[in-house]
């Protein structure tokens, strides 16, 4: 994994569009002789422009909450799992990010309950972002873990990330992380 991730950082430094990023990702990986896949949900953040391109190599989809409050599935085109195939493709869906609005990106291991299907777990997570009220991205991130903590069964990681899109009145400033 710290190899692929080097990989993604390579080709994002090298100003690869959303896509290629992936790709050449994919083709790193099938490459490297492992055997292994790996999901992926790669964001470009482009503030200026109110928007994300997303682009998904087999991963959960991310979460829009929208400043009212309503959240949505990202319904994204995806691409097959990286290490599958060095001809894959991974078509970029843009995003549009209304000021006041949260993206979530979350790993498998937090939506997956045994014998339950992975949407359920996705809208449960989608709800629960929906309806979670919080101050902060870190008080966001906590509401939104406690249910996994609570799970006796988790076969896999559990990773979250939100951002912000906060657009200055003078300007625009970077998103923020968690």
């Amino acid at each position: 994994m710290a190899q692929l991730r080097s990989a993604v950082r390579a080709f994002v430094a090298v100003g690869h569009a959303p896509g290629d990023v992936l790709a050449g990702a994919n083709r790193t990986l099938i490459d490297l002789g492992s055997g292994l896949l790996a999901s992926c949900c790669y964001l470009h953040l482009d503030p200026a422009g109110h928007r994300a391109w997303a682009v998904r190599a087999g991963h959960p989809p991310p979460l829009l909450r929208h400043p009212d409050g309503h959240t949505d599935v990202l319904d994204l085109e995806t691409g097959p799992l990286l290490g599958v195939d060095h001809a894959s493709h991974y078509p970029p869906t843009p995003v549009d990010l209304p000021p006041g609005s949260a993206l979530a990106l979350y790993t498998d291991g937090l939506v997956e309950e045994r014998g339950t299907p992975i949407d359920v777990g996705i809208d449960h997570l989608r709800s629960s972002l929906a309806h979670a009220r919080a101050d902060s991205l870190d008080e966001l991130a906590d509401r939104l873990l406690q249910h996994a903590q609570r799970s006796s069964y988790r076969a896999d990681d559990i990773a979250l990330l939100l951002t912000e899109y906060r657009p200055a009145a003078t300007g625009h400033q970077p998103p923020r992380r968690r």
